[in-house]
């Protein structure tokens, strides 16, 4: 076996190398360690309706501190996307069964993370493997990505378009003046029906002062029972009384047509009627001084002596 030696330079040079790769490697698991690669961790899975900007290596946190990494990100056949992930054992009491795993970003710009909410006391603590419920979330960035901004684009459109159409309805002047019209119109629309409540409050508070409503309907149920019993016995004591009460409906109906074609005629004379009746009146009164004065002759005095006798005595019953 051939011995090999080392010169002094040598030797300094592999005393460095050596140096540093026990240095990296020490390094290198003080990074593990620091990075908790060897510490123990629990897997999790989720779903999202939209993923964008997740991937393998994204930083999961829970209540703002590094608690773990995604691992797989999939997609399904129903077009979600499933995310595994771990988290370090240490935070598994804090997430429960109604923890909620969100996508947020820790600023207005930069990569999203992966965001599990602490869960309350009382719920159950998860499981390894356990499905987390998730909780779609919005952003700026999100909404001014591309996939998103092109809906958003053509529904503005639409809404421009609606508008468009609104503004040329309104350039109609005969449009835009009954749509002020109709804008005049709704302040006494409102006064009258605030007067409407007022007075419906007014009636309220007549109706139950002193429970007046209340004795209203005692009485009409009072009412009623007496009609309950009141019209059997009509049915029964009269049974032709709805047959007349026809009759008198139909009677009622005759008189008014009549008095409809009696209407004009008397809105006609109806002008004379003062000054006939004045004019009736005036004769009555001639003639019953005219009477008077004869009754009063040398001839008549006699004679109407007479009557008055007669109608006396005919008045007189005869038993009397």
């Amino acid at each position: 076996m051939i011995a090999i030696n080392f010169n002094k330079f040598e030797r300094v040079s592999g005393l460095f190398v050596m140096i540093f790769v026990v240095s990296g490697v020490v390094g290198a698991v003080f990074v593990a360690i620091k990075r908790n690669w060897f510490a123990p961790k629990i897997q999790l899975v989720t779903d999202f309706e939209n993923a964008e900007g997740v991937h393998s290596g994204t930083e999961v946190r829970i209540a703002g501190l590094r608690a773990g990494s995604v691992d797989k990100v999939d997609l399904l056949e129903n077009n979600k996307i499933r995310v595994n992930f771990e988290v370090l054992e240490k935070f598994k009491p804090k997430i429960r069964e109604d923890s909620k795993a969100q996508l947020i970003r820790p600023f207005v710009i930069g990569e999203r993370v992966l965001e599990v909410t602490v869960g309350s006391s009382t719920s159950p603590e998860i499981q390894d493997r356990a499905v987390l419920s998730a909780h779609e979330t919005m952003d700026i960035m999100t909404i001014l990505s591309g996939r998103h901004l092109s809906d958003y684009l053509s529904k503005l459109n639409g809404l421009l378009t609606n508008a468009r159409l609104l503004i040329e309805a309104f350039t109609s002047t005969h449009r835009t003046e009954n749509f002020v019209k109709t804008i005049d119109q709704v302040e006494p629309l409102v006064r009258n029906l605030n007067t409407m409540s007022e007075e419906v409050i007014k009636l309220s508070r007549q109706a139950t002062r002193k429970d007046n409503l209340g004795t209203v309907l005692g009485n009409l149920s009072i009412t009623t029972n007496h009609l309950n019993h009141m019209i059997p016995v009509i049915q029964e004591k009269a049974p032709e009384l709805s047959q007349d009460m026809i009759n008198l409906l139909q009677n009622l109906a005759v008189l008014t047509e009549n008095f409809k074609l009696l209407t004009p005629t008397i809105i006609e004379m109806a002008p004379q009627l003062p000054k006939t009746s004045r004019r009736a009146v005036e004769a009555l009164d001639e003639t019953v001084v005219l009477l008077k004065a004869l009754q009063k002759s040398i001839f008549l005095r006699s004679s109407v002596d007479d009557v008055r006798k007669e109608e006396t005595k005919r008045r007189v019953p005869a038993g009397d």
